[in-house]
């Protein structure tokens, strides 16, 4: 009689998945980078895919503290992913400017405060932000320290 061996199930589930990631075309997901610069009396803004290629006629948003939630001007970027604007400064010191095409996009958040014709720059995270940022790595350091606290379980039970 011949015995058949077979393999266990997570070699063969390993072995499939290696094939599956070696032959596998290469999928290039990007998101897009938008900075901003102050130029003059104008608001420079650029975006770029994640692989740098400018995101061409993408629609931009314009936000002013004053008024967040409505937009205070709409357009869109040039061939070379720019757009610039002229930011009123007597009706906010705060900006937010959303770019988006084809489903990718980023929004930049900015502050200027103007003192004798110096513009200072100051990209500031919100508090929902840092509160999301913060539980985060907490929750990390818990998860790593359940994670290696069960492997010395595991070992001291084998020993």
């Amino acid at each position: 009689m011949q015995q058949h061996h077979k393999r266990p199930l997570p070699v063969t589930l390993l072995i499939l998945t290696a094939i599956l990631l070696l032959t596998s075309a290469p999928v290039l997901a990007h998101g897009a980078q938008v900075m901003w610069d102050f130029h003059e009396d104008s608001v420079h803004i650029s975006a770029a895919f994640d692989n740098g290629v400018p995101m061409s006629d993408a629609q931009v948003t314009v936000f002013s503290g004053a008024a967040p939630t409505e937009p205070y001007l709409r357009g869109l970027t040039d061939e070379n992913g720019v757009f610039v604007f002229k930011p009123d400064l007597h009706l906010s010191l705060n900006w937010d400017v959303q770019v988006r095409k084809a489903g990718h996009g980023d929004i930049v958040h900015f502050s200027m405060m103007q003192t004798s014709e110096v513009i200072i720059e100051e990209r500031a995270f919100t508090t929902l932000q840092i509160i999301i940022m913060s539980v985060s790595v907490v929750w990390g350091f818990i998860g790593t320290a359940l994670f290696f606290a069960s492997k010395r379980k595991d070992k001291n039970a084998h020993s």
